[in-house]
């Protein structure tokens, strides 16, 4: 029989691959069908920068502030950062309830995290495009993958761990 951490990292990394792929296919064949998801991010993150700076404008995709443009394109609209989040909370044994909680506390907090991730390098871009360069690379590639792991946390302690505590004390 197999412990809960290795049936985890099992789930996790099968619905990874599967998932991943799926993403991966799913959005070349149906690319033309997520334009909309492209343009909302760049309307929602100019949106914000706008409400900090004058003279951001937003066009389809595209967010320029300062002679500086940035294009929205699928890997920056958080969704494959979505679908690793989704399969981590899949992966874990509790209930139905408690993944459809999960997804819908996460799923938000990672997208309207993005939309931050854009104004704030649409903002760097403007004053120093080394800067934008090492943020982009670096810096947020590793700040998303330690804000899906916060969230995912997050959501164990604060809703799986709970309700498991509540039943040990009802049952004893």
């Amino acid at each position: 029989m197999l412990s809960p951490a290795v049936r985890f990292v099992l789930s996790f990394l099968t619905g990874l691959i599967v998932l991943g792929y799926l993403y991966a296919y799913l959005s070349v064949t149906y690319r033309e069908q997520l334009v909309w998801l492209l343009e909302l991010t760049a309307l929602l993150s100019g949106g914000l920068a706008s409400l900090f700076a004058d003279g951001v404008t937003q066009i389809g995709d595209t967010i320029t502030y300062q002679g500086f443009s940035v294009r929205v394109i699928d890997e920056c609209t958080g969704l494959f950062e979505m679908v690793i989040y989704l399969v981590a909370v899949g992966a874990v044994r509790t209930s139905i309830r408690n993944k459809v909680l999960g997804l819908l506390i996460g799923l938000p907090v990672i997208f309207g995290f993005n939309v931050v991730r854009i104004w704030l390098l649409l903002v760097a871009g403007a004053w120093s495009f080394e800067v934008f360069d090492f943020l982009h690379l670096y810096l947020w590639q590793a700040t998303l993958i330690l804000l899906i792991g916060s969230v995912w946390i997050s959501w164990l302690y604060l809703v799986v761990f709970r309700e498991k505590k509540r039943s040990l004390a009802v049952s004893g």
